[in-house]
């Protein structure tokens, strides 16, 4: 099978909107990822738009810890982007290892903090940095991929994503994304903040068992400091994740060449030291909503990451036989009712209404005449109910 000139060896990923194959290029000898958009997605021009904004996005920037476009194109009635194919380890493999060095996490992260700052300094916003959009190949360099979300601050362009829509992965969000409130770059240095977080302890400074229950803790908790949950870490390296997670913007790091020279000075005075990871629990404490923590349910309890350039993703294994066969139970509502509920491709009713799932991650999509489209990708990782409110925006509220 052929797109264009490239030729398709293998799929390598799926996501939402496209799938991921490893091709070869005839013309220079040269092995690209070809990410395809989805035929059934090509009926849709927002969901056009937003593919064709990655391809602007990434082909905008050229850094050496960014992944490179080499070419767009148009075959068979779809659309492909032909990238840079990367081996290499994805950072979540390498969280899960644990034992990462001092030097290791200083390294890796004054990398990525240097990426976002040059992709921030091209008006580019990634808006999805977790680490399976992060690989590290053998020789230690940092390739931050997956632009699929990204944000282009550009003042004249139309409005890409429905008003109150939420996109990203929700373990790595910042609070004002969760709130789905304007983001700037300060929330991928957040974003970032978790990464160092879960690198220097094995744990993530916010967790819940289910979607509700991760934004409040987001938007509520603070985090135990680092050096509390791993004492091997340097005092230093503690107060500059926790001055990365603070809920205020204004009170982040303001650039990514801020956070890569703070991370830079806490290795300067510091021996190499071996960092084991610490799986216990952390203590918690609330502060006050900051928006009313209906309003968040009601708005962010669908959200879920758009990725598409996903390699083999380890939380994601076969679960057991047990799991299989447990059911979730899907309450979805809308606003207004009377949606079309499509659930893996396939027309399930109209809101609301109840769906009984296998565990796992399925594809939910709604349509209602006059309204945006809206779609997620939702994982059901318990068994029992799960509520799903979605606040569908008519076409006429973003009309002048």
């Amino acid at each position: 099978m052929r797109y264009g000139r490239y030729e398709i060896v293998q799929e390598v990923g799926k996501g939402a909107m496209g799938v991921v194959y490893r091709a070869h290029d005839p013309q220079i000898d040269r092995t690209v990822a070809l990410k395809v958009l989805r035929q059934d997605r090509v009926t849709s021009e927002d969901l056009v738009q937003r593919f064709l904004k990655e391809a602007k996005a990434i082909g905008r920037l050229s850094h050496p810890n960014i992944v490179t476009v080499y070419d767009v194109g148009h075959d068979q009635g779809t659309i492909y982007i032909a990238m840079e194919f990367l081996e290499g380890t994805p950072l979540n493999e390498i969280i899960k290892q644990g034992n990462v060095s001092l030097d290791t996490i200083i390294d890796l992260g004054t990398q990525m903090a240097g990426a976002v700052d040059y992709a921030h300094s091209k008006g580019i916003v990634h808006r999805d940095i977790k680490p399976t959009n992060i690989i590290v190949k053998a020789d230690g360099q940092v390739k931050i991929t997956d632009f699929g979300i990204a944000r282009i601050e550009d003042p004249s362009a139309t409005q890409q994503t429905q008003a109150g829509e939420i996109l990203g992965t929700p373990v790595y969000m910042s609070p004002e994304q969760v709130m789905g409130k304007t983001v700037d770059g300060r929330s991928d240095l957040y974003s970032l903040g978790v990464i160092l977080y879960e690198l220097g302890t094995g744990t993530r400074p916010f967790g819940g068992n289910n979607l509700a229950a991760i934004f409040r803790a987001i938007t509520q908790d603070v985090p135990a400091d680092p050096i509390t949950v791993n004492p091997s870490l340097p005092q230093s390296l503690s107060d500059l994740v926790i001055k990365s997670l603070d809920k205020n913007p204004e009170k982040r790091f303001q650039t990514g060449k801020a956070m890569a020279t703070a991370l830079k000075r806490c290795i300067a005075s510091q021996g190499t030291s071996e960092v084991p990871a610490q799986p216990e629990e952390r203590p918690r404490s609330r502060m006050p909503l900051l928006l009313g923590l209906a309003i968040i349910v009601l708005v962010a309890v669908g959200a879920v990451s758009y990725s598409l350039f996903s390699g083999p993703r380890p939380e994601n294994n076969k679960p057991s036989d047990l799991a299989v066969s447990a059911q979730a139970l899907l309450k979805v509502q809308s606003a207004p009712a009377g949606a079309q509920v499509y659930v893996d491709g396939v027309f399930k009713g109209k809101s609301p209404l109840n769906l009984e799932l296998p565990l796992g991650k399925h594809e939910v999509r709604m349509n209602l005449p006059d309204h945006y489209e809206w779609e997620a990708q939702l994982q059901l990782r318990e068994a029992g109910e799960t509520p799903l409110f979605v606040r569908l925006i008519p076409m006429e509220a973003n009309n002048p």
